[in-house]
């Protein structure tokens, strides 16, 4: 088994067929923390078990509280149906073909208000606010909105309705397993076992976070994964290895990294990408010569053109500017710079364009 906590502590799961991944669509794109516990989801559809993928298209739209220290906007029940889909196709690129899909907005979107509060019922405000994120909140007088408090009730119920035998996720949702673990009891169901998946720390040795900007992203170009995996600290590499790959003998930090970048790379690209990546990597990076495929960009509006070497936004793009991570033929520019046809640009420590 992936290094994983297993609770309660001591449980037995050799005999437990049916698997539950709750993924929450608040956002399209899911990154290498996701890749986690799915790789422990894979392991356990290997094994012979029935796995269901549960896309909380009716609890995102409210928010997942979890790990969160303020409250979440409500999102509108079209673009969490979106986010599911590009969800899901992700997550196909890693599954074995056989999965279950359950959308929990099939099951909330048709249930009535009486029938949510005789589920909600069992709670009290007191046991509900007694999470850390909740804790932390009243403590520094953030508000909690009332909808919160529920979201891990019905993400429980979504358990007694799969009648969930083992739940995997990350150590952030202890409380909703145990949430889950008692309307399981409360409904004459054996409560789930749960295997909790280490939160990661991201590029810059913090908690992997799309807000702070320090993701790998699943559907992230090729050469922009290794180069990212190729930038994080040894200790990070370290953390990584086991979580994210299936071992690694290599002594060397630098071999030891380079094999990492390569793994993650076939895990999400595919096998017959990683030579082409390496290949530029060492040429462009480690070498730091010019690649043999550059994008011709037609001269225009600098930051047009830093948009399209590095698909990123103008704001982005003026960002880099202002650090020096834009250079014309080896020499760093400011946004008043003037393009002319031969030029060759480079966007960070990767990325080129040939200006024509």
């Amino acid at each position: 088994m992936i290094l994983a906590e297993i609770f309660p502590e001591g449980s037995d799961i050799d005999s437990l067929k049916k698997v539950k991944f709750g993924i929450d669509p608040t956002f399209p794109q899911l990154h290498l923390g996701h890749l986690v516990p799915l790789r422990i989801v894979k392991q356990l559809q290997e094994q012979g078990r029935e796995v269901t993928i549960v896309l909380g298209t009716f609890t995102a739209q409210m928010g997942d509280p979890s790990g969160k220290d303020q409250t979440r906007p409500i999102l509108s029940k079209e673009d969490v149906e979106k986010n599911a889909e590009q969800i899901l196709d992700q997550v196909k690129t890693i599954l074995h073909p056989g999965f279950k899909v359950f959308r929990n907005g099939d099951l909330f979107n048709t249930m009535n208000v009486p029938e949510l509060m005789k589920i909600v019922s069992d709670f009290s405000v007191q046991s509900m606010i007694n999470r850390n994120a909740f804790s932390k909140r009243i403590e520094n007088n953030v508000p909690i909105g009332v909808h919160e408090l529920i979201v891990p009730i019905l993400q429980g119920t979504d358990s007694v309705e799969l009648n969930s035998e083992i739940e995997v996720g990350g150590t952030d949702q202890l409380f909703n397993f145990q949430v889950a673990r008692r309307l399981q009891e409360l409904n004459g169901q054996k409560p789930e076992v749960c295997i909790m998946a280490p939160i990661i720390n991201g590029t810059d040795g913090q908690k992997m976070s799309k807000s702070i900007g320090n993701c790998i992203f699943l559907e992230e170009m090729p050469l922009d994964m290794f180069g990212k995996c190729m930038s994080v600290s040894d200790e990070t590499m370290n953390e990584w290895i086991p979580l994210l790959t299936d071992g690694n003998k290599e002594s060397h930090p630098m071999k030891r990294k380079k094999k990492m970048a390569m793994d993650i790379v076939e895990q999400l690209c595919g096998p017959e990408i990683v030579p082409k990546v390496v290949k530029h990597f060492e040429k462009t990076v480690q070498n730091k010569e010019l690649p043999d495929d550059i994008k011709e960009i037609k001269a225009g509006d600098l930051l047009d053109v830093i948009t399209q070497i590095r698909n990123c936004s103008k704001t982005e793009a003026r960002r880099l500017i202002k650090s020096g991570a834009v250079k014309i033929n080896d020499v760093k520019i400011d946004e008043d710079e003037v393009l002319s046809s031969g030029q060759i640009m480079k966007v960070g420590k990767r990325d080129f364009g040939k200006i024509v």
